[in-house]
């Protein structure tokens, strides 16, 4: 993870480092905004916004939460979309077939405010509408690949004729 310094420069820190000062001001109560990196929450969350922080506290969890959780080794940032055998499945918007289970303990903090980095003023994503919406994109993935699938086809079609 990359850090503006006040001489212009930049530094770079570990994920380690920069996740485990994230929870340290989570851990102090403090709310906490943090830049998204990657694609996997497309199209609701783009590269590059950001987004606000709440500690997760072993609270009930609303289905189609924003979520920061630790699997295995690494920090995700996507969807609650359901509950298997007290475990926690989450699946980035922009994913396909990927899916994370985590325990309640690898959860860290819970989303309810987002920031687009380009056009838009910041949006409430911890409300019944905006959850409903996440889990309709969801539920509609098999739906989505099989688009998918036809347009590479329908390219490739395209490029043979021509």
């Amino acid at each position: 993870m990359s850090e503006n310094t006040n001489d212009g420069k930049t530094r770079v820190i570990s994920n380690e480092d920069y996740f485990a000062e994230v929870q340290r001001l989570l851990s102090e109560g403090k709310e906490v905004r943090i830049r998204v990196k990657g694609n996997s929450m497309c199209p609701f969350i783009r590269d590059g916004d950001t987004v606000l922080l709440r500690a997760y506290q072993g609270q009930s969890l609303a289905l189609g939460s924003n979520i920061l959780a630790k699997d295995k080794d690494k920090f995700v940032f996507h969807r609650f979309v359901g509950k298997k055998n007290d475990q926690y499945i989450l699946a980035g918007d922009g994913n396909l077939v990927l899916r994370e289970y985590v325990a309640a303990k690898d959860i860290i903090a819970i989303a309810y405010m987002h920031y687009p980095q380009v056009g838009g003023e910041a949006f409430d994503i911890d409300r019944p509408w905006a959850r409903i919406r996440g889990l309709g994109w969801y539920h509609i993935r098999l739906l989505r690949r099989a688009l998918t699938k036809l347009k590479l086809i329908n390219s490739s079609t395209n490029r043979s004729i021509k």
